[in-house]
């Protein structure tokens, strides 16, 4: 713990220095004095308790260690103590999301002192070697720490938000060098002294990725892999293709060179040289663009051919061999059908045109690009490519994916001169993102589906609340006060009991009592002290005040001495007034809900309803937006047996669409949803065949 807070110790001040500078330029760049003041309170409050901060991180730190020392069972972090029913707080889970993908990142950043860490404190616990989740001293530990370090603080999710990023770029920063200290220390003790780093990542399945998420699911190995022998199918499926372009070209409808046949051949080396003369050309960063048109080959290859016209020497003419003349083509193929699958205003369009003479100078130096599906450059166009598609081009999309989109192909643009190895590292570190994306899209969808689980809960326990309440009021006539009481907060107070305790439970039925007490005909001549009791205790917890509690029990004695009688004392004007509605969502009296009845269903419509109710969570389906046929992708995350509320979500897990099994059955009967059948392989290997039988159907006609 000496090492952690000498480390700690030096970089959370450095971390604290920077969110107070952060947050005075933002107050001084402050849209409006309201939200100036807001900043300036915030850094105040930091500068008043910014000493607490670094020990209380430490002292956080520290208990997860006290832990492993006693040798009780690991844990995973606990969350802070947040208001109730915090799963439809969307500023919890936007907190929760940016812990997680900070110590996410930070895990893959050190991986490999992290297994070392995690053996060795295994040792030390007397336990196999720890989770990352709940490693003392990892990064998920660290987060919480900090996340605990900032708790007594008044501040807005948003700043919340932006110290942590802070303190991802300046103290997460540096365990590596933390870790190194460690793992160096345990085994200067003899703790493991001898361990190596043994995991090993297992390069992604040349099958088709899950719709669920892009491709690659598990980051490929950073070494250069044994070379794969070329499927069997594959070897045979670019045989025809060759076979077919020969056909084609003898027969005059293949491209025509500009240059004559007596030209002098144009050598591998000319090629790749010309070619990479004109991919830096291309380098220079780009933004993607929603109006970039699709790719031209015909464009491409004239443009080729003119420069193969000066390229020789003393400026003479180059003319291509068969073989590089069939390559271009079906590279040129290839980039047709990606471009033609991917939407109008795609934004993938724009990344995968610069995709396109990287790759075609790999395909020319390696044919095994098209017979090995395991190929790095193949499998990096296939995630640019299906990533694009499902992840970048709606509305909703991750501008985080966007730029590391971006980055990749810039990269590739710029940098490929030849190595293969730029491609691994850049799938691998592709790969590394999208598991980043994978875990939070998994959290966030498990947090709405844990959040339409509470309303479904609440929905039910306000209904039977409702239905209780109603049956009250029709055994007596109560006075206008008591109405009041009963149809709003007292509903509530009872739709609680129902949530906490069930319909059956002892204090719902003290509940329900009350209200019959207060309605029954003949009324009391004043509330007996149990009645009182349970009015203040059930009021106070659907957030009623204590003295507007008060005055509201005062008015019902003089509304009901009145009932009885007894000439009512004069009263404040808002004795009687409605306590209004403290939990969940405003409601209507109960008398006065009246709700339409739903259509019918018909045959088809019902024989469908039954079909979805075996659907499982997680199914895919397509959305139809417009008679112009856009469309959108939503997952089934969850379904309610009770309401059949449906609860879909997009890609990154967030909610988009709410309605119930009954109207997703009657859009799918008239067509405009339907279920979406996964791809059985890669968008290339569906390109190849296409191909194929394109140039069938040439030869043929």
């Amino acid at each position: 713990m000496r090492t952690a807070c000498a480390h700690f110790g030096a970089a959370l001040p450095q971390a604290l220095d920077e969110i107070d500078r952060a947050l005075f330029k933002l107050a001084e760049r402050a849209a409006s004095n309201a939200q100036q003041q807001t900043l300036f309170e915030s850094l105040g409050e930091l500068r008043r308790k910014r000493t607490d901060l670094v020990p209380r991180f430490l002292q956080h730190a520290e208990s997860t260690l006290a832990r492993l020392r006693s040798g009780a069972p690991p844990q995973a972090p606990a969350p802070l103590p947040t208001p109730a029913l915090e799963l439809v707080d969307p500023s919890v889970l936007e907190e929760d999301l940016a812990l997680r993908e900070i110590a996410g990142k930070s895990e893959i950043r050190n991986s490999q002192a992290l297994y070392a860490i995690a053996h060795r404190l295994g040792v030390l616990g007397a336990t196999p070697a720890l989770p990352y989740e709940v490693l003392p001293l990892g990064p998920a530990r660290l987060v919480e720490a900090f996340r605990h370090a900032l708790g007594d603080l008044d501040f807005g999710v948003e700043r919340r938000v932006h110290a942590c990023r802070i303190f991802d770029r300046t103290a997460m920063a540096t365990l590596g060098r933390f870790y190194e200290t460690i793992n160096a220390q345990l085994a200067a003790r003899g703790i493991l002294p001898h361990l190596h780093w043994s995991a090993t990542r297992p390069r992604p399945a040349a099958s088709t990725p899950s719709a669920e998420m892009p491709p690659p699911t598990q980051p490929p190995s950073a070494g250069t892999p044994a070379p794969e022998p070329a499927h069997a199918d594959d070897a045979g499926l670019f045989d025809t293709l060759y076979r077919l372009l020969a056909t084609r070209r003898r027969r005059g409808d293949g491209p025509a060179q500009a240059a004559t046949p007596s030209a002098t051949p144009a050598s591998r080396d000319d090629l790749q040289s010309l070619l990479g003369a004109l991919q830096r050309e291309q380098s220079a960063p780009f933004e993607a663009r929603g109006d970039e048109p699709p790719h031209d080959t015909a464009q491409f290859k004239r443009e080729l051919f003119d420069r193969l016209r000066k390229a020789g020497p003393h400026g003479s003419a180059l003319r291509l061999v068969d073989d590089d003349v069939d390559t271009i083509e079906l590279v040129g193929l290839l980039f047709e059908y990606i471009g033609a699958n991917l939407r109008a205003n795609s934004g993938a369009r724009a990344l995968l045109n610069r995709l396109h003479v990287p790759v075609l100078r790999v395909a020319l130096g390696d044919r095994s690009f098209f017979t090995r599906r395991s190929h790095p450059a193949r499998e990096l166009l296939n995630t640019i490519a299906e990533t694009g598609e499902r992840w970048i081009d709606e509305s909703d999309s991750d501008p985080d994916l966007s730029a590391k989109m971006r980055l990749v192909v810039d990269s590739v643009s710029a940098d490929y001169d030849g190595d293969l190895t730029l491609f691994e590292n850049l799938l691998s570190d592709l790969g590394r993102h999208m598991q980043l994306l994978a875990r939070r899209a998994e959290v966030f969808e498990r947090r709405q589906v844990d959040a339409a689980r509470g309303r479904e809960k609440l929905e039910v326990a306000r209904a039977t609340a409702r239905g209780a309440i109603a049956q009250a009021l029709r055994d007596g006539s109560p006075t206008d006060a008591v109405r009041n009481l009963l149809d709003q907060a007292w509903t509530d107070a009872l739709a609680l009991s129902a949530l906490r305790h069930g319909s059956s439970s002892a204090e719902f039925r003290r509940r329900l009592a009350v209200a019959s007490a207060l309605v029954r005909s003949g009324g009391p001549a004043a509330l007996d002290a149990a009645i009182r009791q349970e009015l203040e205790a059930g009021l106070g917890e659907v957030g009623v005040h204590a003295d507007d509690t008060a005055r509201l029990i005062a008015g019902l004695d003089r509304a009901i001495e009145g009932a009885a009688g007894t000439p009512p004392q004069p009263q404040p004007a808002d004795d009687t007034a409605p306590v209004k509605a403290r939990f969940g969502e405003q409601i209507a009296p109960v008398e006065a809900a009246v709700k339409p009845q739903p259509i019918p269903l018909n045959a088809v419509e019902t024989a469908t309803l039954e079909r979805l109710r075996e659907v499982p969570f997680g199914t895919w389906f397509v959305f139809t937006l417009n008679q112009q046929g856009a469309s959108v992708r939503r997952k089934l995350a969850w379904f309610s047996t009770v309401t059949r509320r449906c609860l879909f979500v997009n890609q990154r897990g967030a909610r988009c669409d709410d309605r119930t099994l009954d109207q997703l059955a009657r859009d799918i009967v008239r067509g405009q949803v339907r279920i979406e059948v996964p791809p059985q392989s890669s968008l290339i290997d569906r390109a190849w065949k296409a191909i194929v039988e394109a140039l069938s159907q040439q030869e043929a006609s």
